[in-house]
C-alpha cells in the first residue's frame, strides 16, 4: 500500500530503485574507485555472539560475512558460556561477561570499555548499532571521532515503564548517528519512536539481506525428517519459529489450531519465558497431539523443517515483531505465509492476498480461516508459495544488502 503523504523520502534500496534516486554515495551504480582501497573496519555493537541465529543476531551475523574481504569487521557483545572462539565464526568477536538480564537486555557494561579500546588500538573507524539496545548507545554517545550507522529493527512497545528511563538515551543517540538504517520504508512509517523527530535526512533504506545460497547449502537431517514424518501422519504442516514471548502471539495460534477445520498439525521451533504456558495451553484446547514443541534446533534441523512444512506462520501481535528473518527462508523455499496487520516490515515481506495472507492482530477466527484456506487449497498453497519465492530471492538477496552497507560506510569514513 502506498504510503502516507506525509511519509518521509527513504533513500530507497529495492531492485527497483533508480541510481537517480540514491545519493552517489549509496548508488549501486557508482563507478568503482580507480585504485584498490584498504578494508573498511566497522565495529558492530550487538546484545549476544550468535549462535543463536535469531531476529538482530542473524542479522548481525549474515551482515559481517558478506561484508568481507572488503571489510574487516569485529562485533563487540555479551558471551555465552563458550568462548567467542568456540562459534567459529569467520570475523573477529569481543565477547564481554555479563551479569544477568534486565528487561530482555544484559548487563553487560564491559562493552563500553571494549568499544573504546578497538578505536583506541585502530582496529575500528566506524561504529555501528543495533537498535533497540542501550550499550549501544552508550557507546555512540562516548564515540565522537568517529562516525556512527544505527539500523533500526524495531520499537519498544511493551515496556512503557521501561521506555521512561529509556526514551532519553534512545533520542539522544538518535540525533547524534550520521546515518538512520531501516529494512523498509514501513519501517519508518509504522514506528512511534522515529517518527515526527526530523530524522529524514538521516535515512537510509536497506533491504535486509538473506543469505539463500548458505541456506539452500544446509543439510537435510534425517533423523529429524523421519521423526516429524511419522508423527505428522501424512496431515499438513504448520510451522513457526520465535522466542516464545506475549508479542509473538502464539497462545492465539494455538486457539486458532482448536478452530481449523483441517486437520493440520503445528510444529512451534523455539523457546522462552511462556513455554510451559503454552504447553499448559495447548492441552486445556486440547490439541496438545497436533503441537510439537521443538525447542531450539540446529541450522540444519531448522533448514529441515522449512523444507518439509506446508505452511509458514507468524502470528506476532506487536510491531516489537518488525521483519521476520525465518519468514523470509520459509518463502524462500515456496512456502506461503500467514502474519498479523502490523503495518511495519512484516507486511511489507507477506504481500496480502499474493504470498500470503495478513489478517488483523489476536483475530482467532481470521487466523485460523486464512490457515485452512492455504491447507485445504493445494493449487492456492502452491501459486502462493512460487509468489513468495520470487519475491524474496529478488527482494532481500545478500549482494544488495552488501552493496549498499559498503557505499554507506564509504560515504562516511
Amino acid at each position: 500500500m502506498p504510503p502516507d503523504d506525509d511519509a518521509p523520502a527513504c533513500r530507497p534500496a529495492g531492485p527497483d530503485a533508480a541510481a537517480s534516486d540514491l545519493p552517489e554515495a549509496v548508488s549501486p551504480l557508482s563507478p568503482p574507485p580507480s585504485e584498490p582501497r584498504p578494508p573498511l573496519r566497522p565495529l558492530h555493537v550487538g546484545k549476544y555472539i550468535p549462535p543463536p541465529y535469531a531476529g538482530i543476531e542473524a542479522h548481525i551475523d549474515t551482515l559481517l560475512r558478506a561484508l568481507q574481504p572488503q571489510a574487516e569487521p569485529v562485533l563487540v557483545a555479551t558471551r555465552g558460556a563458550q568462548p567467542p572462539e568456540a562459534a567459529g565464526l569467520p570475523y573477529r568477536v569481543v565477547g564481554v561477561p555479563t551479569a544477568g538480564t534486565l528487561a530482555s537486555v544484559p548487563l553487560s557494561p564491559g562493552i563500553l570499555g571494549a568499544v573504546r579500546r578497538e578505536f583506541a588500538g585502530g582496529r575500528a573507524e566506524l561504529l555501528h548499532l543495533h537498535a533497540p539496545n542501550p550499550w549501544g548507545d552508550l557507546a555512540a554517545l562516548t564515540t565522537r571521532r568517529h562516525p556512527v550507522v544505527m539500523t533500526w529493527h524495531s520499537d519498544i512497545v511493551r515496556q512503557r515503564r521501561l521506555m521512561r528511563l529509556y526514551g532519553p538515551l534512545q533520542r539522544r543517540t538518535l540525533d547524534r548517528v550520521d546515518r538512520l538504517v531501516v529494512f523498509t520504508p514501513k519501517h519508518y512509517e509504522s514506528s512511534v519512536q522515529l517518527r515526527g523527530r526530523g530524522l529524514e535526512h538521516k535515512l537510509v533504506s536497506i533491504p535486509i539481506g538473506i543469505d539463500f545460497d548458505r541456506l539452500d547449502r544446509r543439510a537435510d537431517d534425517p533423523v529429524l525428517r523421519a521423526d516429524i514424518d511419522a508423527w505428522a501422519a501424512g496431515r499438513p504442516l504448520l510451522l513457526t519459529v520465535g522466542r516464545h514471548v506475549y508479542y509473538k502471539g502464539y497462545g492465539f495460534l494455538l486457539e486458532a489450531l482448536a478452530r481449523l477445520r483441517s486437520d493440520a498439525v503445528l510444529v512451534m521451533v523455539g523457546k522462552g519465558p511462556l513455554t510451559s504456558a503454552l504447553q499448559a495451553q495447548a492441552a486445556a484446547l486440547g490439541v496438545d497431539a497436533r503441537v510439537r514443541f521443538a525447542g531450539e534446533l540446529s541450522d540444519d534441523g531448522l533448514a529441515t523443517l522449512l523444507r518439509r512444512c506446508d505452511v509458514f506462520t507468524l502470528p506476532s501481535i506487536e510491531p516489537s515483531e518488525a521483519f521476520g528473518i525465518a519468514t523470509a527462508e520459509a518463502m524462500s523455499g515456496a512456502k506461503p505465509t500467514v502474519v498479523c496487520e502490523l503495518g511495519n516490515g512484516v507486511n511489507y515481506l507477506t504481500r496480502d492476498g499474493e504470498t500470503g495472507f495478513a489478517v488483523p492482530p489476536r483475530d482467532v477466527p481470521a487466523l485460523a480461516d486464512a490457515l485452512d484456506r492455504l491447507v485445504l487449497d493445494g493449487a492456492l498453497r502452491a501459486r502462493m508459495g512460487a509468489a513468495a519465492r520470487d519475491w524474496v530471492r529478488r527482494e532481500f538477496s545478500v549482494d544488495t544488502m552488501r552493496t549498499r552497507t559498503l557505499a554507506l560506510y564509504r560515504s562516511l569514513v
